[in-house]
């Protein structure tokens, strides 16, 4: 297979300069999932020290304490990065850029904090936990798995007519077989675990399956856009005369 270079990856330059992943574009995004995670880890964090709650911060397991911690400090350093790092220098767009693709994955796994945290207050969370831990291992899967293809298809973008529709179906076939697979698993699980009288929670898990499976699939075009600003200089705001 030959090596990738700048001009496989000319769809993704106008994008990185002008286009939905510009650094303008990715500061406004940022800001955005900060609003949304505040509002899901905000939820997740009254249900922990309502006065009404089950659960208590001190008698939270030491992991979810660090993980709200962790929460706090990565809000902060989004608002550090949304106020100062500012103009289109080519550090900032790095910055931002790998930035974008940490967020992403982090809005997309907050929703699932508040569902954990929802359970533990109804005492469901031993039942929800293997549920939860399946969904992210199914996403991540097709995650990469796409990643991989993407960069494989490059590589192989002059293969015969016949084998690209063969590649396009097994990567149908791939993409579709997991979530068929997690489908029957959850609700598998629903009804061993006779949770159907439980409509809240497995409505608002059924909704975060859907929103992490999607931007496991979306993030890939901010994959792609931070490595081609990390290895070409000439794909950055202000290319060197060299690229």
């Amino acid at each position: 297979m030959k090596k990738l270079t700048e001009a496989d990856f000319q769809d993704v330059k106008e994008d990185l300069k002008h286009g939905h992943i510009s650094p303008d574009t990715i500061r406004s995004g940022l800001g955005v999932f900060m609003v949304v995670s505040l509002i899901i880890v905000g939820l997740s964090f009254y249900d922990v020290v309502a006065s009404d709650t089950l659960i208590g911060w001190k008698n939270l397991f030491l992991l979810w304490r660090i993980i709200f911690k962790a929460e706090a400090v990565l809000f902060i350093l989004q608002l550090m990065l949304i106020i100062f790092v500012k103009g289109r220098s080519n550090w900032s767009q790095i910055v931002l850029s790998v930035s974008y693709v940490i967020y992403t994955y982090k809005m997309a796994l907050d929703p699932f904090i508040m569902v954990s945290m929802f359970a533990k207050n109804d005492g469901a969370y031993e039942i929800y936990a293997p549920m939860i831990l399946m969904i992210i291992i199914v996403g991540l899967i097709i995650h990469l798995y796409l990643i991989r293809r993407y960069f494989h298809e490059l590589k192989n973008k002059y293969v015969e007519k016949d084998d690209q529709v063969k590649s396009e179906k097994g990567n149908v076939v791939f993409v579709v077989m997991p979530i068929i697979f997690l489908l029957a698993s959850v609700t598998g699980f629903i009804i061993r675990n006779q949770l159907l009288g439980d409509m809240e929670n497995l409505f608002i898990l059924g909704a975060c399956t859907v929103v992490f499976i999607g931007m496991m699939i979306g993030t890939i075009e901010f994959v792609i856009g931070a490595y081609c600003v990390i290895r070409f200089p000439s794909f950055r705001v202000n290319p060197s005369k060299e690229g």
